[in-house]
């Protein structure tokens, strides 16, 4: 084994391609990865789950979900997909599986790390496992938080789920527009006026963590160690900042998983707004998803807040769907 192992990047969960050696000439194998070992790697394709020698692998990369329909591959992927690709992109310190449901725990840090994301069939009825959902989140001392997505204007009470939790009290609040765009609309970086250029660092600097935490003070109270361990969880990511006379006057973070870039943390300093710093960080953020390669990016947005929507808008992004939160 050596650090150029080709299969290094990959890890369980993941949909990958894997170019392997044959006796005449290569093949490749395309799916999920289901299992690895110092020797091994298992993907589950259409022909079902196919062992590899590490050895015998050329070439490893990760690829996105298939298309859930004809389109444009932002348009094109399943509202399912998406949100787990965003889970990738926004990661919970501890998860669990009830069925096809991932329950999420983040130390409190962001009702996105700390909610139940319902992907499937529980494997128990409705309220079984919201019961047992309850009591997981008692034992940790969290909020019973539950995300319930749909398709743009979707209805909580038009969903079996929506209407158990309705019916136990518990209240819809943070209606959120998930938009997707194609990188290649997304404008190129553009000089500050100042000549300041965007920075992109692999971790976050002490600059940036200032910045970001100066951006609302909503998450003052939560604890520095979750905070760092979601928003530097995902496979690969990048933190970006725009530095004016020694002051980082915005920042913006890009996760990048599944063949995906999701935008998140974007924040400009109020004195800075409406001065086209959004729209450089945006542009940085483009040109470096383009150049690995990257065709897809999405970012969540509060439907209430029109200024961002409108932006986003002009950038390209269209919504993909929706999702809200029901606390109990």
């Amino acid at each position: 084994m050596t650090d150029s192992d080709p299969v290094d990047g990959l890890r369980p969960g993941m949909r990958a391609v894997v170019r392997r050696r044959i006796d005449h000439g290569v093949t490749d194998a395309l799916g999920e990865v289901v299992a690895m070992d110092a020797d091994t790697v298992s993907v589950r394709t259409r022909r079902g789950v196919e062992t590899i020698e590490r050895a015998a692998v050329l070439a490893a990369k990760e690829v996105p979900p298939r298309p859930a329909r004809r389109g444009a591959p932002h348009l094109a992927v399943s509202m399912h997909d998406l949100e787990q690709i965003m889970v990738q992109g926004w990661p919970p310190i501890e998860r669990a599986e009830l069925g096809g449901w991932l329950l999420r725990a983040g130390a409190g840090f962001t009702s996105r790390a700390n909610s139940v994301l319902p992907l499937g069939d529980p494997g128990v009825s409705l309220s079984e496992a919201v019961h047992r959902c309850e009591n997981w989140y008692d034992e940790r001392g969290l909020r019973r938080l539950f995300a319930l997505f749909g398709p743009a204007g979707f209805a909580v009470n038009d969903d079996p789920l929506g209407r158990e939790l309705l019916a136990r009290g518990y209240e819809p609040f943070n209606n959120t527009a998930v938009l997707t765009a194609a990188t290649r609309t997304l404008p190129p970086e553009l000089p500050h006026p100042s000549g300041a250029t965007v920075r992109l660092e692999s971790a976050p600097s002490p600059q940036w963590w200032d910045a970001w935490a100066d951006r609302s003070g909503h998450h003052a109270h939560a604890d520095p160690r979750a905070v760092r361990a979601v928003m530097s969880g995902s496979p690969d990511q990048l933190f970006a900042s725009l530095e004016v006379d020694g002051v980082v006057v915005g920042a913006a973070r890009l996760a990048l998983a599944q063949g995906w870039a999701g935008v998140s943390a974007l924040h400009v300093a109020p004195e800075h707004r409406r001065s086209g710093i959004a729209v450089e960080l945006m542009g940085a953020l483009g040109d470096a998803s383009r150049s690995r390669g990257i065709r897809s990016v999405y970012l969540q947005v509060l439907k209430a807040n029109a200024p961002a929507l409108g932006l986003y808008g002009q950038l390209g992004f269209n919504t993909h769907h929706e999702y809200c939160y029901l606390g109990g």
